[in-house]
């Protein structure tokens, strides 16, 4: 499925009811598992986007850190900005930590355990930018990590969301499990699917952030699976 036949099956409201997947990761060995998935197309399109399209920091906090990947990149591609991960998980969190020392960046990408529905603790108007990859999804009301995202951003600061778009069909999510999956792992896949089940169509995001304060326009799908909310506040 491309961008155009998601977008015609979002104004149609032809969709597959959402099915939440976990909210969390905590076993161990799934970490493990999550950590030999391939993740690095994505991750450095999600980092060479964010970073193209305005300005990133230099304090930025990333929503739903899990392994620290995209905190990483960030610091690796530009040296002025600071990355505070955030994750629920402390499974991910100490992974993170091999990530952030292995990608040569400590001292910039810093990790924080909290609930990003709540992100007890966080000053309003903290971070210059707030960015979350793939996270939303796993969250029965993302609107509560998107309220507290919009919290802890400053005036004139960005927002930088991307997550999975919800398919139309069974054909349609297992046709992108093959796509982007094929040579994963049967958790990978299974992972993928259940993700792309849990996910929002456009038209759900837009009406969500709507209510928000956040202009529809700024939610805008990138891919034939996700769809970005680049926004400033």
């Amino acid at each position: 499925m491309n961008v155009e036949s998601a977008l015609k099956n979002t104004e149609n409201g032809n969709q597959l009811k959402r099915t939440l997947a976990p909210e969390a990761m905590e076993d161990s060995k799934e970490v493990d598992e999550y950590g030999r998935i391939d993740h690095e197309a994505v991750n450095s399109s999600f980092a060479d986007d964010f970073l193209r399209g305005g300005p990133a920091g230099p304090r930025v906090v990333d929503l739903g850190c899990g392994t620290g990947a995209i905190a990483v990149l960030l610091c690796q591609r530009l040296n002025e900005i600071e990355v505070l991960g955030v994750d629920t998980s402390i499974e991910m969190l100490e992974a993170a930590r091999i990530e952030i020392e292995l990608g040569g960046v400590q001292g910039r990408v810093f990790l924080g355990h909290s609930d990003i529905k709540t992100l007890d603790g966080f000053e309003d108007e903290a971070a210059d930018s707030v960015v979350s990859n793939t996270v939303l999804h796993h969250l029965p009301k993302p609107e509560l990590a998107i309220t507290q995202a919009l919290r802890i951003l400053r005036p004139g600061g960005r927002l930088f969301l991307r997550d999975l778009f919800r398919p139309s069909s069974e054909t349609e999510v297992e046709g992108l499990v093959e796509k982007h999956a094929g040579q994963e792992s049967d958790f990978a896949r299974q992972l993928f699917r259940q993700s792309l089940h849990a996910g929002l169509t456009l038209i759900e995001i837009q009406s969500l952030v709507a209510d928000l304060g956040i202009s529809p326009d700024a939610v805008t799908m990138t891919s034939d699976r996700h769809w970005t909310i680049d926004w400033t506040k």
